[in-house]
């Protein structure tokens, strides 16, 4: 987590100090050895979040993949129910199927969409955009972060970061002076399309 990160080089910096003047904090409370203390204490907190991060991404790539399989199931079960009751389409109340015709299914998407980043408002974080696709169920985006402020050509590996229906949300979980890339990619129950270009931006 950024924050955490920020405070661990904080403490790093007060134990170098400590360090390079011992004599002037010998028999002080705050020792090199107590700041290490605290640090550990802190990549312990972040090494746990980290795991937690890695674990929620797998298990929502995993409920994504269940959700598009059963949503598949239940427009079967959805269509045999309207086969069943044609003549008497007022029974489909029973299984809360609106009395309509069962939408035919969309085709995965194939536009290659682009990814818009502007500062939020309040100068803290991106909002960040796309246009809608039209057969997208939801949009999936990832986020990495640059080592280089400077470096636009150089993309990292990006990694998961949001799934959501919406086209616009804002991301608040940014540091100063980081150069960081955002993709994105619209989902549908057909599949996902193609990936966009890696936008980057530094505020």
């Amino acid at each position: 987590m950024k924050y955490l990160l920020e405070l661990i080089d904080v403490f790093k910096d007060l134990k170098k100090g400590i360090q390079a003047y011992a004599a002037q904090w010998t028999g002080q409370t705050y020792t090199a050895e107590s700041i290490q203390a605290i640090i550990d204490v802190l990549e312990a907190a972040n090494n746990d979040v980290s795991t937690a991060e890695t674990t929620l991404t797998k298990a929502q790539a995993a409920a994504r993949q269940i959700y598009k399989e059963k949503s598949a199931e239940a427009d079967k079960i959805i269509k045999i129910a309207t086969g069943f009751h044609a003549d008497k389409p007022e029974q489909l109340i029973d299984y809360n199927i609106k009395l309509r015709k069962i939408a035919e299914a969309k085709p995965r998407p194939e536009t290659v969409l682009t990814v818009l980043l502007i500062d939020d408002t309040d100068g803290v974080g991106f909002i960040a955009s796309t246009q809608v696709d039209p057969v997208a169920k939801n949009y999936e985006w990832q986020k990495s972060q640059g080592v280089n402020p400077a470096e636009t050509n150089t993309i990292p590996e990006m990694k998961f970061f949001k799934y959501t229906t919406k086209t616009t949300f804002v991301d608040d979980d940014v540091a100063k002076g980081v150069r960081y890339f955002y993709r994105v990619r619209a989902v549908n129950t057909a599949g996902e399309g193609p990936w966009s270009e890696a936008v980057s931006r530094v505020q």
